[in-house]
């Protein structure tokens, strides 16, 4: 028996990210390694009947926002302002944005069909991080989103995605406060949604695919770092001045990236958008003045109107999860 045991030692995988062994067995349409290089794959969720139930939320005047309570008192989804949405604005508004990335050459997949209720799964950027080497779930903090990691595997389940690490326990972390900048370095943003037990676990997760974390707190009026930072391309960001830290405005400087900042007259989630290829982004329609900013510094920009789907919380970077981007060239 020790000769048979032997015999299969031969052909152990000593590595589990070796190029070739992800292609032949995963066959390698996934993975990034930076939030920035074109866009092959994404994932995103078309608003259905778990935004519709909207319909039977409260205001609350202590938050200001229509708020959806199960039968047990827990918040399961909400809406900002006194009003309900316009559902059907929503769907239309959703429909362009995946109209667009369509046009754009970029296979747009949605969830996986599950029969659980959770008001915020339009948001696929938060259950998962895409890595180089496959997709971390994550583990959020609140009630009304657990459920979403589960539909978000099934989902890379059916769509041939590794799974190369989950946080656990205690940690808590969202995509929408996680971008990897270049090959080697990535950013967390601190925040109500993202712990220090979480940011440990993926540090951890990272330093084995060769990435460094770095870490900006988020102000308590924000949950996500993509409300105050976001890659444009391989040497440009998007950022809010007004809240980001100097230390990491430095540290972009040094890494060789030009800090744009966002027009501070333009609305909120204004610098919610997407790099779609180096320089390529889609933009939510209603920060006209920082789009005026990013054309005039050579960028391009594809506007989409996203105001009513911004009500539940989220913009462009929120509703989207690239799966696949394809290889810097150096």
């Amino acid at each position: 028996m020790a000769l048979l045991h032997e015999f299969f030692d031969a052909d152990n995988v000593e590595d589990s990210y070796d190029a070739a062994i992800e292609e032949e067995v995963w066959g390698g349409g996934f993975g990034a390694s930076d939030y920035v290089s074109p866009v092959d794959s994404i994932l995103v969720h078309s608003p259905g009947h778990e935004v519709e139930l909207l319909a039977h939320a409260r205001y609350d005047e202590a938050v200001g926002t229509l708020v959806l309570k199960d039968s047990k008192g827990r918040a399961r989804s909400y809406f900002q302002g006194r009003e309900l949405p316009d559902f059907e604005l929503m769907r239309s508004q959703h429909a362009a944005l995946v109209q667009l990335l369509s046009d754009n050459g970029i296979a747009v997949h949605d969830y996986t069909v599950d029969p659980q209720i959770w008001g915020n799964r339009l948001f696929t950027r938060d259950p998962a991080l895409i890595t180089p080497h496959g997709a971390i779930l994550c583990r959020m903090s609140g009630f009304f989103r657990q459920g979403e990691t589960c539909i978000i595997e099934k989902t890379f389940a059916d769509l041939h995605i590794p799974i190369v690490g989950a946080i656990q326990g205690r940690g808590f972390i969202e995509g929408g406060s996680f971008s990897i900048i270049n090959p080697h370095t990535a950013v967390i943003g601190r925040s109500v949604r993202n712990n220090d037990e979480g940011i440990e676990q993926l540090r951890w997760l990272l330093a084995l695919q060769g990435l460094e974390l770095l870490v900006v707190d988020v102000p308590a009026d924000k949950i996500h770092l993509d409300e105050m930072f976001l890659m444009l391309s391989y040497d440009k960001a998007l950022v809010d001045t007004r809240i980001i830290p100097h230390w990491f405005l430095r540290k972009l400087r040094d890494m060789g990236i030009e800090a744009i900042e966002v027009d501070p007259e333009d609305p909120p989630l204004t610098n919610n958008c997407i790099a779609i290829a180096p320089g390529k982004i889609i933009f939510p329609a209603s920060g006209v003045r920082t789009m005026d900013i990013l054309e005039r510094r050579g960028l391009q920009i594809l506007p989409v109107d996203v105001s009513e789907l911004n009500k539940m919380g989220g913009s462009i970077h929120c509703l989207t999860l690239p799966l696949h981007r394809k290889a810097r060239v150096a």
